[in-house]
């Protein structure tokens, strides 16, 4: 297997281990650890048998069931939790709630191509550089993201914009931000922001096979970055240790 694929099983094999320590229901938690063994066999069935082509497209859809996964053995709270609470203590202090029309629609169209952005950073790994930069990207990626998913079932929080009951946003942009979020994610918070750490991950990966291309994905995860907290997505916590998160996966990639 590549380096990205035993990134991808050793992800999965560990949440379904990790299963049977959550204070859940034991249906609910049986029913995570067989379905991370079915993914991380999947993934291996894959390395063993799939086209090159196949192998390589295939994490991203490892890193979305990553995503999702956790929020399996992830309690819904209905008030705050302690962790949330530390999480809106450090935010009063930083958090710019007051953002001017323009600027805003520019960040929150940023955080909507938080979704494209790795598809389209890797297409141009795929279509400029080699084996080696695809295995780099794909653990930068896997790693940033699995890293940021991984914490769910522990440190539970609710997104700052369900927390301040604002399921609404002060501009078109943010509606379309809102309306996709109640249909493809868990509304639940990622600490860190896996949004943030995986576009920065994919962005700094670029750097080998087209600088250009790193700088301009560059800007698009800082402004990603700026929309998490300004658009109440993301605490500000959550975002500084997503570059934390995101600078150590870099590092492991680029040893590769």
């Amino acid at each position: 297997m590549a380096p990205y694929e035993w990134v991808a099983v050793a992800y999965f094999v560990g949440l379904s281990l990790a299963a049977g320590v959550c204070r859940l229901p034991r249906q609910r938690r049986l029913a995570t650890s067989a379905t991370g063994m079915a993914i991380a066999l999947v993934v291996a069935v894959v390395a063993a048998t799939g086209s090159d082509v196949l192998r390589a497209w295939a994490p991203h859809i490892y890193l979305v069931a990553g995503y999702w996964l956790p929020a399996m053995l992830a309690p819904r709270p209905a008030v705050a939790t302690r962790f949330e609470r530390w999480l809106v203590r450090f935010d009063a202090d930083f958090v710019l709630r007051a953002v001017p029309a323009a600027p805003a629609q520019v960040t929150e169209l940023a955080y909507l191509l938080c979704y494209p952005l790795i598809p389209a950073a890797f297409t141009v790994v795929w279509a400029r550089g080699d084996a080696a930069d695809v295995t780099r990207f794909w653990v930068a990626v896997l790693v940033s993201g699995y890293a940021c998913y991984a914490s769910l079932p522990w440190l539970v929080s609710r997104p700052p914009r369900l927390r301040e009951q604002d399921s609404r946003s002060a501009n078109q942009v943010g509606e379309i931000n809102v309306f996709v979020l109640r249909r493809v994610s868990h509304e639940l918070n990622t600490f860190p922001s896996g949004h943030v750490a995986v576009s920065c991950a994919a962005a700094a990966m670029l750097a080998a096979v087209s600088p250009a291309m790193a700088l301009v994905f560059g800007v698009i995860t800082m402004l990603i970055a700026v929309g998490a907290v300004t658009g109440r997505y993301h605490y500000v916590t959550d975002v500084v240790f997503a570059f934390a998160v995101a600078v150590v996966a870099i590092a492991i990639g680029m040893l590769l």
